[in-house]
């Protein structure tokens, strides 16, 4: 199931609560703004959806239209590199370079389709904008684009064929974080981040010759712990 409005902003505030506890509860000088380097852990949600029509075309088994989802979630680790600057004694702005090793795997069972995605790797850049809420606690929100690889596999229930093939999307990905300074060099984090409604083309339908191409779509929603060490 799709993550929906509600749970959202309940894993935001619960992220939120988090940290504002252990931000009070330390007694760390902040970190001083420049380059920096981090490494991460996490859960990944991943969800995908097809919409599929069979019109007029008929196979040699039962065949029904529908649309079906299916999620999966997979633990995920990666690093990232960055700049954070600020602005003021209240304000930073940041940009980062990252990049993720995805381990969630979907099977979508829509009629006689099966279709397989194996999600790979997740990379790209973002934007920071944040703000100090003490000396050693900090929270902020992040944008930027961010790009999927992930492998696909179609097949049918009743018989071979099986085909694949590899895909690559890259879209928005938006969220929020929170970070507490352990020292001048390091610090601790968390952030929740969101991807929605990625369109894909997938493998066409080699069935009964039918050559028909589903909409395809995925989503992805990913709660991450880290270290990060300031320069």
């Amino acid at each position: 199931m799709k993550v929906n409005k509600m749970n959202k902003k309940i894993i935001s505030t619960s992220i939120l609560l988090a940290a504002s506890t252990i931000g009070a509860s330390a007694n760390a000088q902040q970190a001083l703004d420049g380059f920096y380097i981090s490494g991460k852990i996490g859960s990944s949600s991943l969800n995908h959806t097809i919409e599929r029509n069979i019109g007029d075309t008929t196979l040699p088994v039962q065949d029904t239209s529908g649309v079906t989802t299916a999620n999966d979630s997979g633990v995920s680790f990666g690093g990232a590199i960055g700049y954070t600057y600020d602005l003021n004694d209240r304000f930073f702005v940041g940009a980062e370079g990252f990049f993720n090793f995805e381990n969630a795997n979907t099977r979508n069972i829509n009629s006689v389709l099966i279709t397989d995605i194996d999600l790979e790797y997740t990379y790209g850049g973002r934007a920071l904008l944040g703000t100090h809420v003490t000396d050693n606690f900090s929270l902020y929100a992040h944008g930027g684009l961010t790009v999927l690889d992930f492998e696909i596999n179609n097949s049918y229930t009743f018989a071979p064929p099986t085909t694949e093939a590899s895909g690559s999307e890259s879209a928005f990905s938006y969220g929020l974080g929170a970070e507490v300074a352990i020292n001048e060099n390091f610090s601790l984090f968390t952030e929740y981040t969101m991807i929605n409604d990625v369109d894909f083309a997938p493998i066409a339908e080699i069935a009964g010759d039918t050559g028909r191409i589903n909409p395809n779509d995925l989503d992805l929603n990913s709660l991450s712990f880290g270290i990060k060490y300031n320069f």
